[in-house]
């Protein structure tokens, strides 16, 4: 589930969405440089060069803002991450393309994944009106539970639960952006290479033994 964008937004102006939008990057960096409860209004405006009152003419408050910080972030991530792996044919191409289209994502936008997973891990989900954290949870799993059980389907996978298999995927996946908050110069290429090996072997099927005569 990704926040909807809030109804009128068809109507606003060229130079409304540019503000709207400078504003959004403006909350991405603060919130990746100080943390989401430090991240106030003030400072939002101050590192988008504008005042926090016309913050406010564009935003009814922060948890408005927070929304669309989330909606922009997931719906980019998506987009950049889905010809990678429908151009995938088989599970297991589609669960290497997903971890590798995740950290690439992470690679081009740092800032924008510290400061989502700050809000996450942070309880933000919980002060927007309008986000169920719960259901938020459910449908960011469901796409690799679903490749999961087509992966056991196909035998490229082995028997295991799917819901816990793809908390394992997500939460190894998140740990990244912390790391990247604490090193700017973390090693990408070195944990896509160890992420991809270790899930590899957690979900690759279990060679049968026979017992010799």
């Amino acid at each position: 589930m990704v926040p909807n964008i809030e109804p009128g937004s068809q109507s606003r102006t060229f130079i409304e969405e540019a503000r709207r939008a400078q504003i959004v990057n403006a909350a991405v960096e603060t919130i990746a440089e100080v943390g989401y409860h430090r991240a106030s209004m003030g400072k939002i405006g101050t590192r988008a060069g504008i005042s926090r009152g016309l913050i406010s003419y564009h935003f009814a408050g922060k948890s408005e803002l927070i929304t669309q910080v989330v909606t922009t972030v997931y719906t980019d991530a998506a987009a950049s991450m889905a010809p990678m792996i429908d151009a995938e044919t088989t599970p297991a191409g589609q669960l290497r393309a997903y971890i590798s289209s995740n950290l690439e994502y992470m690679r081009a936008h740092p800032a924008r994944m510290i400061a989502l997973v700050e809000i996450l891990t942070s309880g933000g989900l919980g002060d927007l009106p309008d986000a169920d954290p719960a259901e938020f949870d459910r449908q960011l799993l469901l796409p690799l539970e679903q490749l999961f059980e087509a992966g056991q389907a196909s035998g490229e996978f082995r028997d295991f639960d799917v819901t816990v298999m793809a908390r394992i995927v997500r939460g190894v996946i998140d740990a990244v952006p912390t790391a990247l908050s604490r090193d700017p110069g973390l090693d990408i290429d070195r944990y896509l290479r160890e992420i991809t090996t270790a899930i590899d072997h957690a979900t690759r099927p279990v060679p049968s033994t026979t017992e010799k005569p």
